[in-house]
């Protein structure tokens, strides 16, 4: 056997088991996981676990993981999907409405996330426990005054009862940036009674679009949207009008970032030529 080659090939193997001790020597990051749920009534349930890590005191979203959704069932835990983060470092899934849960003996239902880590990250895991929660609504106009009875119950296994805790609602008109917040309260006896503005600006149909709002510890968040005309026209005009303010504002923008960008290059270049 050549010695060149026998010794060559002992430093090589010396040189893969120095780099694996190294690799093997690097300490894992931690992952803090959250996991929030979001019921739309009659519609579905939005379920986002978010995988986030902590460098030089400040968190930051970890991307491409793959995250193991599952619903608790009476024998085992039922794996529902496999997701990957997106760049926000969350896992989406969407469960139809028609889903049949297990429910324990409180009426509740537990979801569980799993991350079994990999060469970067350590795993972690979280579940919640949910109950579902029933919001039914009515709409009346009498004397141009818009009132909405809002009845809330709670799923105890196969039954309706009304919430022994109080149960705290809140009532939005659904904007672009922010819902803009209309009332606030606490069902007494799982009612509640709402009387929405007559000068909420509408679509030019007039319609806009009403949330009302749970967000308590033991059903998650819950919504419940409807569209109703009650709001006020948006003329055409003044449509059109705020379009064009916009596209001003936006224009404007692009315009000061472009000039500001070519001053700080010909400073530059000056301050370089006389250097």
């Amino acid at each position: 056997m050549n010695p060149v080659y026998m010794l060559t090939r002992s430093f090589l193997i010396i040189i893969s088991l120095f780099i694996s001790l190294i690799s093997l020597g690097q300490e894992k990051q931690k992952v803090y996981m959250s996991m929030d749920t979001k019921m739309i009534v009659n519609e579905y349930r939005l379920i986002e676990v978010t995988l986030r890590t902590r460098v030089d005191g400040k968190f930051h979203p970890i991307q491409d993981a793959e995250v193991e959704i599952l619903m608790k069932t009476e024998e085992s835990d039922k794996s529902l999907a496999n997701i990957l983060t997106n760049t926000e470092g969350v896992a989406s899934l969407v469960i139809e409405k028609d889903y049949s849960y297990f429910k324990d003996e409180e009426g509740k239902y537990t979801i569980l996330a799993k991350f079994k880590g990999n060469n970067n990250f350590k795993k972690a895991s979280k579940r919640v426990k949910v109950r579902d929660l029933s919001l039914k609504a009515g709409f009346n106009e009498v004397d141009s005054v818009k009132k909405i009875n809002i009845s809330a119950l709670e799923f105890i296994k196969d039954s309706l009862t009304i919430p022994e805790k109080d149960v705290d609602y809140k009532v939005f008109v659904d904007r672009m940036f922010a819902d803009l917040e209309l009332a606030s309260g606490t069902f007494k006896e799982g009612e509640a009674e709402v009387i929405i503005p007559n000068d909420i600006p509408g679509n030019p149909t007039g319609y806009i679009n009403l949330i009302i709002r749970v967000d308590e510890r033991d059903y998650q968040l819950v919504e419940l949207t409807t569209e109703i005309n009650w709001g006020v026209p948006l003329k055409i005009e003044e449509a059109r009008n705020k379009n064009a303010t916009t596209i001003s504002y936006i224009a404007f923008m692009i315009t000061s970032v472009i000039v500001i960008s070519i001053l700080g290059l010909l400073l530059s270049r000056r301050i370089n030529n006389k250097t």
